[in-house]
């Protein structure tokens, strides 16, 4: 157990410097003399481990995002209208395209 916590140890490093090199798995892994399978391995296993365990982790950055209202979108979508014989149907982005199989169908049929 204490081998591989070790092994462990060894690879923190190595896969930060890995992330700051800014290079591809491949040209790091090549210039490092790693395989392409190690390093992979490492990076899950390792996933987000830092090197010091003194060191607490850094927060997630959070990005501002807004979305526009819902219905004022829908409301500026230009609708699909379908012709069946004399009737006419508009189709927004969100319709039920079962329901308007169902539709079309009993259409063809009365027309």
């Amino acid at each position: 157990m204490k081998i591989k916590k070790a092994r462990c140890q060894e690879w923190i490093p190595l896969i930060e410097n890995y992330k700051a090199s800014g290079l591809t798995m491949a040209a790091w892994c090549s210039a490092n003399q790693f395989t392409l399978h190690t390093l992979k391995y490492w990076l899950r296993k390792l996933n987000g481990v830092s090197s010091t365990s003194s060191t607490k982790s850094q927060p997630s950055a959070f990005i501002p995002l807004s979305v526009g209202d819902a219905v004022s979108v829908k409301a500026h979508t230009t609708p699909l209208i379908v012709r069946v014989g004399e009737a006419s149907i508009e189709l927004r982005s969100d319709f039920d395209s079962r329901l308007f199989r169902e539709v079309v169908q009993v259409l063809r049929s009365t027309c």
